[in-house]
């Protein structure tokens, strides 16, 4: 059974108490209702090519050309409200911006601006000039975080090239953890068109939103199949700060200095340490090589995975207590995290 097949049968199996569904297009129509086009009106930029491509652009053929350079066309954002604020990925408005436009899903065009960024994060605030007192805006269904789950069926959507006519791929939640946790690794198709848009869930629900997607690299014509969306809980905690029109700075990751073991812990409960770094929190704390941490400031660890994201939940400079198996005995470690080096 194809991959839309079986998508369909989980949408329509899941769907079975409510009546049958005949498609996919009642979910790409709800999530669809706060998708917005955006089209950005920028300076032209300098192309990526390489510079033994570059010596030689006059005679190169339009398509290498074009292969290097930021594609030409509307984006997509999330509409958030009646005052016209619409989220998007940091990306869309990089750059020298000339002007921005907001195209509702009616084809309606309204004038808009840059009001915040979140560079490290890829999001960015851009709200109308005028509040859409005239528009039905249906509030963002903004998933659970219990709800990102490896393995779980996703859809991404956006409205380009047609800015009336909602764009729909299919995947799943391939990893989490990127970006310090901040974001999830999908294989739903993410290009230049949809960035920005939100990718949820078959219930709705928007896991996150469709963000780095080609110009962390030079060459902007890669696709190399893998897309990222930030998480609905990294977007919901920096959205305060965008709408005040305040930029977001990177955020610091705590360190801890540890790496996994290619062995399994007993169980196959808990993190296995398999690595230390010299002269890190984890060494002066007195964990060792094998020990397998099994809390965190009480919170249960199931992997290393999320030793990881748990660790990226506390501050450098923090405490925390680590429940550690050692051989056949339980122990207690205080170590205090520093800043995520490098």
């Amino acid at each position: 059974m194809g991959t839309c097949l079986i998508i369909a049968a989980a949408w329509i199996g899941g769907a079975a108490a409510e009546g049958p569904r005949l498609g996919l297009d009642p979910l790409v129509g709800e999530v669809g209702r706060w998708t917005v086009a955006i089209r950005v009106d920028r300076e032209p930029e300098r192309p990526g090519i390489p510079e033994i491509l570059r010596r030689a652009r006059a005679s190169l053929p339009q398509e290498v050309v074009d292969y290097y350079t930021r594609p030409v066309g509307p984006v997509t954002g999330i509409l958030l409200d009646a005052e016209g604020n619409v989220l998007t990925s940091f990306y869309n408005v990089a750059g020298k911006v000339k002007s921005i436009e907001v195209i509702l899903p009616t084809g309606e065009v309204r004038p808009a601006r840059l009001v915040a960024a979140d560079e490290a994060d890829d999001l960015a605030l851009v709200r109308t000039a005028e509040p859409l007192r005239d528009v039905e805006v249906p509030p963002v269904k903004w998933a659970d975080p219990s709800r990102l789950r490896q393995g779980r069926i996703v859809i991404a959507v956006g409205r380009s090239p047609d800015p009336t006519r909602p764009t729909a791929t299919f995947g799943i939640v391939s990893s989490i953890g990127p970006n310090g946790g901040r974001a999830f690794q999908t294989d739903a198709k993410l290009d230049y068109g949809n960035v920005g848009g939100p990718i949820a869930d078959l219930d709705g629900a928007v896991l996150g939103v469709a963000c780095f997607v080609g110009h962390t690299h030079s060459v902007w014509g890669i696709n190399s199949g893998i897309g990222f969306g930030t998480t609905a809980a990294t977007v919901r905690s920096v959205l305060p700060r965008l709408l005040r029109g305040e930029t977001v700075e990177a955020p610091q990751f705590a360190f801890l200095g540890v790496g996994p073991s290619s062995q399994a812990p007993p169980g196959n409960a808990g993190a296995r340490i398999g690595e230390i770094s010299k002269d890190s929190p984890a060494e002066r704390g007195g964990l060792r090589v094998d020990d397998v941490v099994l809390s965190i400031g009480g919170e249960k660890v199931e992997d290393f995975v999320e030793l990881r994201r748990l660790i990226n939940r506390h501050l450098p400079g923090e405490e925390v207590v680590l429940k550690v198996r050692r051989g056949n005995r339980e122990l207690e470690l205080k170590i205090r995290l520093e800043r995520r080096r490098g």
